[in-house]
């Protein structure tokens, strides 16, 4: 597959050729009022659930405050930060989280039997949130750096695999399988849209099937072994991790077509729902507001996605684009999988829902992702209205 926005592609010349008719300038700012407009749909929906879910007690109030860290972010992240920014501070951005993450290794805060957190005096978080969206730029960078005339071999892409690696392996001891292993989901979707030699994907696929009865042996711990136990078979461990699914199982059939209504989920309020603040707020959310109101939140990360890759599209340089696609990948793949999770389609594997979850690491991530994303699209905007007045003045 070809980037779309390679200089030589007949996308971005398709483009070029909609902006010299004069309709693009007209149509490009949509994408940044599209952007708000949803995110301002999402935090909200995740604000007014992690309400219901933690029966508005202190998790609540704790919750705004991270709010107001995470909208100051994105706020500062999309008007005065520029993609290119971005690419230059890529580097450096990578060498600080792999610094932080040895530093949680080594010093981390210890919560719910994991080493996931880092306090350097008032602030305190988990780096490994935000290498989601530096594992982003790292493959941005690289691809929009070594460029070549042919399918990109397993043998061109050993840095990248090797800095991808070392962010996965600094992250499993905390232990921590899900975020390490989805950081390479997102490098994945972003090696999608380049040229590859699909022998070397073949080549790659057929060593990770190998060699997964060897994680099963060696790398997985007693706990994840037991998830993914009770995702193949719902009546293994039922008063543990099987009942963690089964709840949710419950919890989500319980809300029909329209749901309970607001704080009138009995599974969340009556304590049968387990994490209903994190790992299965989404069951929460299906609960009291139905098929309905799930329907609505799969629509809104479904358009986020699209509306990302219209902007990736659209970007006038490869690293614009890939880390567009990469941004995309991270929110709506997210989402997925954790509603895949509490759907018993996957197994259990931690990974918040974002925007709805508790915890402010992964919703500062989300509305940077999102900052980020209409930064680039002010960028390509820039580009066209440039060439716009050069065309008038000629």
């Amino acid at each position: 597959m070809r980037l779309m926005t390679q200089p030589s592609s007949r996308y971005l010349d398709s483009w070029t050729s909609k902006q010299e008719a004069g309709d693009i300038i007209v149509k490009r700012p949509v994408l940044t009022w599209s952007l708000l407009v949803i995110f301002a749909v999402l935090i909200s929906f995740g604000a007014v659930n992690l309400y219901s879910a933690s029966g508005g007690d202190s998790l609540f109030y704790t919750h705004l405050k991270h709010m107001v860290i995470a909208i100051s972010s994105f706020i500062v992240v999309a008007l005065f930060i520029k993609p290119s920014h971005l690419k230059s501070s890529t580097y450096w951005s990578y060498a600080l989280i792999c610094i932080a993450l040895i530093a949680v290794l080594a010093a981390g805060q210890i919560g719910g039997g994991s080493r996931r957190w880092l306090t350097i005096g008032p602030l305190n978080g988990q780096p490994s949130e935000l290498a989601k969206i530096v594992v982003a730029m790292v493959a941005a960078r690289f691809f929009s750096e070594v460029k070549l005339n042919r399918p990109y071999i397993i043998r061109d892409l050993w840095l990248l695999l090797c800095m991808v690696g070392l962010l996965s392996i600094l992250i499993f001891p905390q232990p921590d399988l899900g975020t390490g292993s989805f950081l390479l989901l997102i490098v994945t979707a972003q090696i999608c849209f380049m040229n590859i030699n699909w022998r070397s994907v073949a080549i790659i696929a057929t060593s990770a099937a190998v060699a997964l009865p060897l994680a099963w042996q060696f790398l997985l711990l007693p706990y994840q072994k037991t998830r993914i136990l009770s995702f193949l078979n719902p009546s293994f461990d039922t008063q543990g991790k099987g009942y963690n699914v089964l709840q949710s199982l419950v919890a989500i059939g319980s809300g029909g077509t329209y749901g309970k209504g607001f704080m009138n989920g009995t599974q969340t309020h009556l304590k049968f729902l387990p994490m209903s603040h994190s790992d299965f707020i989404f069951s929460v959310f299906a609960e009291e507001h139905g098929f309905l109101g799930g329907s609505i939140i799969l629509i809104s990360f479904a358009l986020v996605a699209y509306i990302a890759l219209i902007i990736a599209k659209q970007s006038k340089s490869t690293f614009s684009s890939l880390l567009a696609v990469g941004l995309a990948a991270f929110l709506f793949i997210e989402f997925a999988i954790n509603v895949a999770m509490v759907l018993r389609m996957f197994p259990v594997k931690g990974l918040p829902l974002p925007f709805f979850s508790f915890g402010g690491s992964n919703l500062i991530t989300a509305c940077i992702a999102i900052g980020i994303l209409i930064a680039i699209d002010k960028d390509n905007r820039g580009k066209f209205k440039a060439k716009s007045w050069q065309m008038m003045k000629s």
